[in-house]
């Protein structure tokens, strides 16, 4: 233990020393001018999604890496059919000082999810599968264990492609590369040498969207049964090929090419993981880049806007991004006029997310070889928002107000927040919120609106005490907080 404190104490302080001020590690390329004045602006403008007038705490993307411990980051950027501009920041390992370029691969995690539906989506058009016919119909060797759940609504491609199939989600484990490793029949099935459960159905097919990785694999080995093909050379003749997508590979062991090339990932204290080998392939096992993934990106919006029909049909296309559609492909929102669109992604010391609007026909993709970069994400993607004027989820500044807060006495108390409590106290006028071990004087910015200086958070009071608080999260979303029994 005590090597592994001096090994992060060291490895930080060379991540300091590299990431501050003019020594950063980076790299560019942008389209034009225009599209780099894009990229300053962006890396500069990190502000919290909530701030107080007079007191904005405004960060750039190289000092907050720094404050939590990133190592390194890539970024491609869609614009209308082309790649505007990309940026790199930081090392892809640290022990060796080699900086993150647009070679870098990362595991891509369940952004691999997206590429496999569109997958599925074209072998639909093709007729080789059907939306919405039970897959045991097609499936072969394992099918899904049949139960009184299924006996009237069956597991579907269309409800495993949203989530919503009943699936349990417990298909997780990574492998050494001395480690024996289960074939996609044995993972499904529970058996040995696959140290997780057999795949099984919860709830009832069609009755709630509960995200799902052995979901996905099952799509998986649909595409697999259906085409006779391993799934690395399927995905490669039907998505990466056509995308131009020239870094990608879901074979495990990672090719010799790309583990030249791969980025090492570190935990919250910069201690780097060992390589792991994924076998849910179609849940969580792509390496990619963010260039090819804003390739593939690039394909399937031209596919929706142009109808160049390269891996699906502009039909097909107009399915993915329904606006009544909550979960499909992507998590989408109807946003005004506008449907943005996300996937994020998680494998052990890496994360990831794709990120784009349907109106304006842009996106992005980052990758992060870190545990600890999701607040660092959110921050990027209001940059964005506020950069490129979409109607999504931007930054509020709010002006500060100073009112009698005696009613606020019958809220006072412990509050229930996520897997977490918080305390609400009062203290010479004063709201303060007490979480996780500290504390944060708020300032009332509304008649019953208060956010704290020092994190993302707006607390919203309601004009009963016997409702909950709306706190508004760092992503600009709600959660509601009931006072703890």
């Amino acid at each position: 233990m005590f090597k592994k404190i001096i090994c992060a104490i060291v490895v930080f302080s060379v991540l300091s020393c590299k990431q501050s001020g003019k020594t950063t590690v980076d790299s560019a390329f942008y389209r034009t001018k225009a599209d780099s004045i894009h990229i300053q602006n962006i890396e500069g403008n990190l502000i919290p999604m909530y701030s107080v007038a007079g007191s904005v705490r405004k960060m750039s993307i190289p000092e907050m890496m720094e404050q939590d411990r990133i190592p390194g980051l890539s970024i491609a950027f869609v614009d209308d059919g082309q790649i505007a501009w990309t940026k790199h920041y930081g090392y892809a390992n640290l022990e060796d000082s080699i900086p993150i370029s647009s070679e870098t691969v990362f595991t891509g995690a369940s952004l691999s999810k997206p590429v496999t539906a569109i997958a599925a989506l074209n072998f639909v058009e093709k007729g080789l599968l059907n939306l919405d016919e039970d897959v045991n119909l097609k499936l072969k060797e394992w099918q899904v264990p049949e139960t009184s759940l299924t006996r009237n609504e069956k597991v579907t491609l269309r409800r495993l492609i949203g989530h919503n199939a009943g699936v349990k989600n417990d298909l997780w484990s990574s492998y050494a590369p001395g480690e024996k490793v289960p074939t996609l029949n044995q993972m499904l099935a529970g058996e040995e040498p696959s140290v997780d459960p057999a795949t099984s159905v919860i709830h009832q097919p069609g009755s709630k969207v509960q995200y799902s990785n052995p979901g996905y694999s099952i799509i998986q080995k649909l595409l697999m049964d259906v085409s006779g093909e391993d799934f690395d050379p399927l995905i490669q003749r039907i998505v990466f090929d056509p995308s131009g997508m020239q870094n990608s590979s879901f074979k495990q062991p990672i090719p010799k090419d790309l583990m030249l090339r791969k980025a090492t990932g570190y935990e919250e204290d910069l201690t780097p993981y060992p390589y792991r080998l994924f076998p849910y392939l179609a849940a969580g096992g792509i390496w990619t880049t963010p260039t090819d993934l804003a390739k593939f990106m690039i394909t399937l919006l031209n596919d929706y806007h142009k109808g160049t029909h390269t891996l699906i049909s502009k039909e097909m296309a107009e399915t993915v991004f329904r606006k009544d559609i909550g979960r499909y492909v992507f998590s989408l929102w109807n946003w005004g006029e506008d449907i943005v669109f996300q996937h994020y992604g998680s494998n052990q010391g890496f994360n990831c997310f794709m990120y784009g609007s349907l109106d304006k026909n842009q996106g992005i993709v980052v990758m992060a070889n870190s545990d600890n970069s999701f607040d660092l994400f959110d921050y990027i993607q209001r940059a964005v928002n506020d950069e490129y004027k979409w109607e999504y989820v931007r930054p509020e500044i709010l002006n500060p107000i100073a009112t009698d807060l005696s009613w606020v006495t019958p809220f006072l108390g412990v509050y229930n927040w996520r897997d977490d409590q918080a305390l609400l106290t009062l203290e010479d006028n004063n709201l303060v919120l007490e979480r996780g071990g500290r504390r944060y004087v708020l300032t009332q910015t509304g008649k019953r609106v208060f956010v704290p200086a020092e994190i993302s958070l707006k607390l919203a009071f309601p004009e009963s005490v016997d409702d909950p608080i709306i706190i508004w999260e760092p992503n600009g979303y709600p959660y509601r907080a009931k006072k703890a029994d």
